[in-house]
């Protein structure tokens, strides 16, 4: 009977009453309860927009779980992830029941998905069923708005949206799975006269609809452009910035302009997310912006996960010029390529410090590399396959360059990893006896940290890996001996 009451609860949630906004104190609240909240725009690499990954037939529950272990990897924390209101119309009850699987597939790896409703964005003529294939060198060629410009100026299918915000919204409003409701991506971006003067009739009835289910989750909605900046913005953004939650904004600048925008936003005393950034070749990139988003203490997601069919590795200007005989130099969006390796290993690194060194140890000693993140491992491998596994989970093999960081890392050694003697570490001699530091060529002379044991390093043609013992003295050995191992990055 239990069972029985839920299923229906499921397909036909019911709302007590309709909450308010939030006051800015329970933004706050909300925003410092959460984990630091960072990650990707999401849609499968399989599916080119937002109905192909939600369809029944082309649904792949077993590559969203991969790809999502690719995100708790670097110890990312959310996705956003776009819906559409066709997905719902085509099958409510199916496409409920896959929403709610992908909410198990995110927290199995600890992932609070940013759902998005509604969007402005690209095709204006969406429709159910098989969808088109991606355009050879054009990113997005595939992406379809939601609702499409029809259904936007026929007042008479805003109630079949209605139902469907309220629905979804309505299933999942009190779902701890669930970190918000991002319900409409760039409400205006590229609408004409006609179709703003609609949007700005249905965008508040939507943040009302929402409201009318009481969600516990925040409600937020981000504006295209820039006009919030003067510390008004346009009608649109009015709407807006009045009715969500938490504030939500899109930059694909440099850090310097990227900060003028945080500062603009801080004016309206509310959390910050910034939902869109990360454009490599404009000067938006993890290694720059992504700092500056942690020091501000604003939730940071990127567009652009896997690399599959919404390529988005190309520029915004391949709808004009598709990049059919040549690559672009540089990608402009996404994390990982098709094969799950990052595009960038130095990016990943940045993304997993920010992230407080996933599943590992953050060092506080001072570096001269400046690397902060360990992580041992317990299963005996040899140094070759150590190495291999430090790099697959992009990382090498250990730098200490410190007393005190080998002071710490002892600590973390002995306390966690009980049945490991010892643990390989990246030092090794080159040709003419001088002891390096891997994939850098950084040479340790006699003014350099190290902390031979007595009687080490031996002078032996075969003992050319080092290890960190117990009582944090190295010591040199064979390679092919298994050990457990240190990684850094």
């Amino acid at each position: 009977m239990l069972s029985l009451i839920f299923s229906f609860l499921f397909l036909f949630p019911c709302a007590v009453y309709s909450r308010d906004r939030w006051t800015e104190a329970q933004a706050t609240t909300w925003f410092q309860s959460q984990t630091y909240i960072m990650g990707s725009q999401y849609i499968t690499s399989d599916a080119g927009n937002q109905l192909e990954m939600f369809q029944n037939d082309t649904w792949n529950p077993t590559l969203i779980d991969q790809e999502l272990g690719l995100a708790e990897s670097l110890g990312m924390t959310t996705m956003r992830i776009f819906l559409h209101d066709l997905a719902y119309l085509q099958d409510p009850a199916g496409f409920k029941s896959r929403v709610n699987a992908l909410l198990t597939i995110c927290a199995k790896h600890g992932i609070k998905p940013l759902l998005t409703i509604f969007d402005s964005c690209w095709n204006a003529y969406p429709k159910a069923g098989k969808q088109p294939e991606p355009r050879t060198g054009v990113m997005l060629s595939a992406w379809v708005q939601s609702p499409g410009v029809i259904a936007l100026l026929d007042q008479t299918q805003w109630p079949r949206l209605q139902t469907y915000v309220t629905d979804v919204v309505g299933t999942f409003a009190n779902d701890a799975r669930v970190l918000g409701w991002d319900l409409w991506n760039e409400p205006d971006n590229s609408f004409n006269s006609t179709q703003v003067a609609a949007l700005v009739q249905l965008l508040p009835q939507v943040f009302d609809w929402a409201r009318s289910v009481n969600p516990t989750q925040p409600l937020t909605s981000g504006p295209f452009g820039t006009d919030y900046l003067n510390g008004i913005g346009g009608q649109v953004t009015q709407i807006q910035m009045n009715n969500s939650d938490v504030l939500s904004f899109h930059n694909y600048d440099p850090a310097n302009t990227f900060e003028t925008h945080i500062k603009a936003l801080q004016k309206w005393n509310r959390p910050i997310i910034c939902t869109e950034y990360m454009a490599r070749t404009r000067g938006s990139d993890f290694i720059t912006v992504l700092p500056l988003g942690k020091q501000y203490n604003i939730g940071m997601i990127n567009w652009g996960f896997v690399n599959g069919k919404t390529q988005n590795n190309y520029p915004w200007d391949s709808w004009q010029n598709p990049y059919t005989t040549y690559q672009p130099y540089l990608w402009f969006h996404e994390v990982f390529r098709n094969d799950g390796t990052p595009y960038l290993i130095e990016e990943a690194q940045v993304i997993k410090r920010l992230n407080g060194c996933p599943k590992g140890f953050k060092s506080t000693a001072q570096s001269l590399k400046g690397l902060t993140c360990y992580n041992a491992y317990s299963a005996p491998l040899n140094f070759t396959d150590a190495q291999a596994a430090c790099n697959k989970n992009y990382a090498n093999m250990a730098i200490i360059d410190s007393a005190a960081q080998n002071t710490e890392l002892l600590s973390y050694l002995t306390s966690s990893f009980s049945s490991c003697n010892s643990f390989y570490i990246g030092l090794y001699p080159d040709a003419y006896g001088d002891w390096l530091w891997p994939m850098a060529g950084w040479t340790y002379d006699s003014s350099s940290y190290v902390n031979w044991k007595s009687g080490y390093p031996i002078n032996s043609t075969g003992s050319t890996c080092v290890v960190i013992n117990k009582d944090g003295t190295w010591s040199n050995q064979a390679c092919d001996s298994p050990q457990c191992y240190l990684c850094s990055y």
